[in-house]
């Protein structure tokens, strides 16, 4: 009866930090995401000296590389592709002289609240509230 009370213990303890740690983990490497993200609009603006005007509103990214494609104007990130497409959705804003990213959390594995963001002049935020497990990346 000990043994199991001391489980008991150990798991209610155990369980919500290893949440966290998972938590955290995904939403780590979505930032990395988000980095690719930039990188791509970084290579059209070498290009072309702008970044592309086609998302001057919150534009979802699909996370298929079949979605993105010329007949959808999503073309831009034929070379992305996201690891935590699962956990997140992912969207861009552009002018011809900025970019925002973002990443969402989506469904119940990863809190809507989670909202991380990276801007061409490589301003990085997340949500204040700590639901991505960290406030600054």
């Amino acid at each position: 009866m000990i043994v199991v009370a001391v489980m008991g213990i150990l798991a209610s303890i155990a369980l919500p930090s290893y949440k966290s740690y998972v938590t955290k983990s995904r939403a780590q490497a979505a930032t990395s995401d988000l980095v690719g993200m930039s990188l791509a609009l970084e290579n059209t603006f070498q290009k072309t000296l702008s970044y592309p005007n086609a998302y001057t509103t919150e534009t979802t990214i699909p996370a298929l590389s079949s979605s993105r494609t010329a007949t959808t104007g999503l073309n831009d990130f034929s070379g992305w592709s996201p690891a935590q497409s699962s956990y997140f959705s992912y969207s861009v804003i552009t002018t011809n002289a900025s970019f925002t990213v973002k990443a969402t959390g989506n469904g119940s594995a990863m809190s809507g609240s989670c909202v991380m963001s990276l801007t061409n002049e490589n301003v990085r935020s997340a949500s204040a509230d700590n639901s991505c497990g960290f406030t600054s990346w």
